[in-house]
């Protein structure tokens, strides 16, 4: 009886160490999990352009187009930096104009909260010409609406971190592209952007 005691004991001893392999097998492919998740999440968030890098794509091809007056291609020489950005104090060609649109002060969406979160900001709108910017100041009673429609379908956790502001920006320009004729919204700048508490 004892022997089979020392068996059963000896059988019982063994499924430890097929545990701890079943353990660190499950542990190293969450870990490759989790690692795979943050390459993908790098490699979106660097897909994604920058004003930094459309003004220096701008300014680069810009310059290269027009012979490099004053600066080589490279940037270098006649004290410009590299990228493109051509000589200090002259404005690069490629962008539009800037139409300031008035303060926006929207309630956001609040699901099951009686307490009211609201959203205070300053909208900049880029337009590419002087056309555009007639058009944008004849429908402005549009491009409230569109605006105020999209903040009060957002909740307070959409705007806390900087991708939701971007993707709301998007879709704003996205919005406003949808009833101007004449030309495009180049991009949605918030100036000022205060979230109640």
């Amino acid at each position: 009886m004892s022997e089979e005691k020392k068996e059963a004991a000896a059988s019982g001893g063994a499924g430890g160490p097929k545990l701890m392999v079943i353990l660190t097998a499950v542990n190293t492919v969450v870990c490759l999990a989790m690692v795979g998740i943050l390459f993908v999440s790098l490699q979106k968030e660097k897909s994604v352009q920058k004003v930094e890098d459309i003004v220096a794509e701008e300014g680069h091809g810009e310059a290269a187009a027009a012979g490099g007056h004053g600066a080589p291609a490279a940037g270098g020489g006649h004290g410009a930096p590299a990228g493109g950005h051509g000589e200090a104090g002259k404005k690069v060609a490629g962008f539009g104009k800037m139409m300031n649109l008035d303060q926006f002060t929207v309630n956001l969406t609040t699901p099951g909260s009686t307490t009211p979160k609201y959203v205070r900001v300053n909208i900049s709108i880029e337009v590419p010409d002087d056309a555009v910017e007639s058009e944008v100041s004849q429908k402005m009673a549009q491009v409230r609406n569109a605006i105020i429609d999209l903040f009060n379908s957002k909740r307070p956790s959409d705007l806390v971190h900087s991708e939701g502001r971007d993707y709301l920006k998007e879709e704003i320009r996205a919005a406003l592209n949808g009833f101007i004729v004449t030309g495009k919204v180049k991009g949605v700048f918030f100036t000022n952007f205060a979230l109640s508490s």
